[in-house]
C-alpha cells in the first residue's frame, strides 16, 4: 500500500488520481473557510465604524461624556458580535471643574477624537483562534455644547 501511493506521487503523467482530488479538495475548503472568517472581520469592522459615528454624534450634542453616552456605548457594543474586549478612548481638552451630570465637559468649538478598538479572531470553520486582529475605528468631531 505504501508503495503504491510512492508510486501514484511519483507519477509523472497528467492524470489525477484520488488522492490528489482529495488533497486538492481539502485544501479548497480550507480557503474558502478563512476567506469566509476575514469577511465576518471585515464586517466587525464596519459595526466598529458605525459606533464611533454613533458615539461622536452623542458626545457633539451632549457636549461631553456622561451616563448617556456610556449606556450608549454598551448598547451599540452589545449589537457587535465579531469583536470582544471592546473599549474606547477620547482625546480632548476638558472643562474643568465639570458641570453636574457630566463626567467628561468639552467646551464648543473644542475638536475631540474618538478611538474604539476591539479583538478579532480568525481561525476558519471551527474557530481554532489561530491569528489574533485587534479592530480599530477612529472618529473626530467638534462640541456643540457652550458651558458656562
Amino acid at each position: 500500500m505504501l508503495q503504491k501511493i510512492k508510486k501514484s506521487l511519483g507519477n509523472d503523467r497528467a492524470e489525477a488520481n484520488y488522492f490528489s482530488t482529495v488533497v486538492f479538495i481539502f485544501i479548497a475548503v480550507l480557503l474558502l473557510a478563512f476567506i469566509i472568517d476575514l469577511f465576518s472581520i471585515i464586517s466587525t469592522k464596519q459595526e466598529l465604524d458605525h459606533t464611533a459615528d454613533q458615539m461622536v454624534k452623542q458626545i457633539q450634542l451632549s457636549g461631553g461624556v456622561n451616563r448617556e453616552t456610556e449606556e450608549l456605548f454598551l448598547f451599540l457594543c452589545s449589537q457587535i458580535k465579531g469583536a470582544d474586549n471592546i473599549s474606547y478612548s477620547i482625546d480632548a481638552s476638558y472643562k474643568t471643574p465639570a458641570p453636574s451630570g457630566m463626567t467628561r465637559a468639552i467646551q464648543l468649538g473644542s475638536p475631540f477624537y474618538i478611538t474604539i478598538e476591539g479583538d478579532a479572531k480568525l481561525g476558519g470553520f471551527w474557530n481554532f483562534d489561530l491569528v489574533h486582529i485587534t479592530v480599530v475605528s477612529r472618529g473626530a468631531g467638534v462640541s456643540e455644547h457652550y458651558w458656562k
